[in-house]
């Protein structure tokens, strides 16, 4: 059991696939394993994101492809991090406005259609959390699905998921792609509807991950691997209806999301079983193939230019299989670097 004297600061943004931490806190499993773990809650990506750099924080849930943009000081000062764990997979989804779908929008295709016949007049506004976002990265591809250039033919924005629905209820966003509960709460509330999941668009996307500085393991190794066998523990819990249940209704806590229980769990209880994924060696398993997936596009979306040349970490130095192999599976132990 490793035996944390000092505290570790972990950040999240209140989201349904925050559950993870959230039940880890509730049911003691920190203290459990020996962990003195404060959460932190933060109101968005870019905080997250600044407070990593900086060593405001020495991990977080945070999205997959922060990962990458820390790394390779992309939007931000460099440094360092790395992933060994996923969070999840799925949970996210791109809503329309009551507008658009009043105006017999219900695919890319038809918005293809209104785009051309609303030319000249606002463009159509998008909300996404962070354009390192997987959101982001589904929209795209939703968007170029019905033959729509998003860089020229639509608006994307970036604002804090929790401020999505007051800006669609506005009238400054036409939909949005983000995580749960927002779209359901969105649906709910009449403001909108989903008209496409990420378990449609790219099925085990990567999602949010378990984010470190290098820094962090080189300095606490023992505490780094407690922490993913705890958020394994958990993440294999929140696949549980008991899990569900309880992940609910800590969520629903005025400190967290401060929405009605009852339309969380409807989100973690929909219909398909797979619109949110916590546990299993595919999901939890930072892969190559994922860490290529996003990277892919990045470079699509014009975010990278000629980085990659540069003299910068690789993929296989930020996406870590061997930090979850080593963990979770030490029957068979990888080396760690």
């Amino acid at each position: 059991m490793a035996s944390s004297r000092h505290r570790i600061r972990l950040g999240y943004v209140p989201l349904i696939d925050s559950a993870p931490l959230l039940v880890a806190q509730e049911w003691g499993y920190f203290r459990e394993a020996g962990l003195n773990v404060s959460l932190i809650r933060e109101p968005g990506w870019a905080t997250i994101r600044d407070k990593i750099a900086y060593g405001e924080l020495e991990g977080a849930h945070a999205l997959a492809g922060l990962c990458f943009a820390l790394s390779w000081g992309l939007g931000t000062i460099q440094r360092l991090c790395l992933t060994g764990f996923l969070f999840n997979s799925h949970g996210d989804a791109i809503t329309l406005s009551r507008k658009l779908l009043d105006a017999g929008v219900s695919s890319s295709l038809d918005l293809a259609d209104y785009v051309r016949e609303t030319k000249g007049k606002r463009p159509v506004t998008f909300g996404i959390p962070h354009q390192f976002s997987s959101h982001h990265f589904l929209l795209r591809l939703w968007l170029r699905a019905g033959g729509i250039d998003p860089a020229h033919d639509v608006e994307v924005i970036a604002l804090p998921p929790s401020q999505m629905n007051a800006c669609l209820m506005a009238g400054h966003l036409d939909g949005f792609a983000v995580g749960e509960p927002f779209n359901t709460v969105a649906a709910h509330a009449g403001l909108g509807d989903v008209v496409a999941t990420s378990v449609d668009l790219v099925p085990l996307h990567p999602e949010k991950a378990f984010l470190v500085p290098a820094s962090f393991i080189e300095e606490r190794p023992e505490e780094h691997q407690a922490l993913l066998l705890v958020l394994e523990k958990a993440c294999a819990r929140c696949e549980t209806p008991e899990g569900k249940r309880e992940a609910a209704a800590i969520l629903a806590r005025s400190e967290c999301l401060n929405l009605d229980e009852s339309v969380l769990l409807a989100s973690l209880e929909a219909d398909r079983p797979e619109f949110h994924l916590f546990h299993g060696e595919q999901i939890n398993r930072p892969s190559l193939d994922k860490a290529n997936w996003l990277v892919s596009q990045m470079r699509s979306a014009g975010m990278l230019g000629t980085l990659l040349g540069e003299d910068l970490p690789g993929v296989a130095d930020i996406f870590r299989p061997d930090l979850y192999e080593a963990i979770i599976d030490p029957e068979e132990p990888a080396a760690i670097a």
